[in-house]
C-alpha cells in the first residue's frame, strides 16, 4: 500500500480506506466497501474532469462531451490503474482477476472515492491532476469511443444505427466473458470481452478498421 500511496502522492489518515479499495468485489465480505467507495470515486472522477474541461478547453457541449468521455472511460481508468502499480497488490478472489481491465477500472475509482473520503475535494483533485496529466496533454479531439465513431459513420453514410447482439455469455460470475456481434454497413464482426461494454468497444474497433481499410472512414 505504500508503493500506491507514493504513486498517488497521497498519504491516508485512514489506511483501512485504501485497504477496502484495494479489495476487490470478488472477496465477498470486502463487496459492499469496495462498491460504495467506486461508487463514489466515478462520480469525483467525474466532476474534476467536467471541472478541467470547463476551465482549460474552450468549445462546445458536444466536444466537452466527447473529451470527458475520453478521460473517465474504462480503459483510460485501466491504464491509470496499471501505471500505479494496482494490479500488483489488488486483491481478489481470483489471480485471473488481477489482470482484467474492468477489475483495475473499477479500483482506480474505488481508491478515488477512498481519498475523497479521507481527505476533501481539493486534495483528491489535486491527485486525479497529477495522475492523469498525461492524458490531458496527449488528448485530441478525433480521440472518442470506437462505438461513437462508428455510430457517426454509419449515419453519414447510411443513415442506420450499428446492430450490436449479444451471442453468448460465458466465465464466471466474477469473471464473464461476453462475445458480441455487430452488424454495420454490410460488414460483421465480433469480439470478446470482460464486460458488455468492453466487447461492444472492441467489435466496433475491429468494424472501424475494416472501413478504413476501404476507404469508407
Amino acid at each position: 500500500m505504500k508503493n500506491i500511496e507514493r504513486a498517488l502522492g497521497y498519504s491516508f489518515s485512514n489506511e483501512n480506506l485504501l485497504s477496502e479499495a484495494l479489495h476487490h468485489s470478488s472477496i465477498k465480505r470486502y463487496a459492499i466497501p469496495f462498491e460504495r467507495l467506486e461508487f463514489l470515486g466515478d462520480r469525483v472522477l467525474g466532476l474534476v474532469i467536467s471541472e478541467h474541461i470547463y476551465k482549460n478547453y474552450p468549445g462546445k457541449e458536444g466536444a466537452m462531451a466527447k473529451m470527458q468521455a475520453a478521460f473517465v472511460c474504462a480503459e483510460t481508468c485501466y491504464e491509470i490503474a496499471k501505471n500505479i502499480g494496482v494490479d500488483k497488490v489488488i486483491q481478489t478472489a481470483g489471480k485471473h482477476l488481477k489482470s482484467n481491465k474492468t477489475v483495475l477500472a473499477d479500483a482506480m475509482e474505488a481508491i478515488l472515492g477512498a481519498i475523497f473520503i479521507d481527505s476533501r475535494y481539493e486534495i483528491v483533485k489535486d491527485a486525479i491532476h497529477n495522475l492523469w496529466k498525461d492524458k490531458f496533454a496527449n488528448y485530441k479531439d478525433e480521440i472518442q469511443d470506437p462505438k461513437t465513431t462508428l455510430q457517426e459513420v454509419c449515419q453519414r453514410l447510411s443513415g442506420d444505427m450499428p446492430r450490436y447482439e449479444v451471442l453468448s455469455v460465458t466465465g464466471t460470475a466474477h469473471d464473464p466473458i461476453y462475445t458480441i456481434s455487430v452488424t454495420a454497413l454490410s460488414f460483421t464482426e465480433q469480439a470478446l470481452g470482460h464486460s458488455r461494454k468492453e466487447a461492444e468497444i472492441e467489435v466496433a474497433r475491429k468494424i472501424l478498421e475494416r472501413l478504413k481499410d476501404r476507404g469508407k472512414t
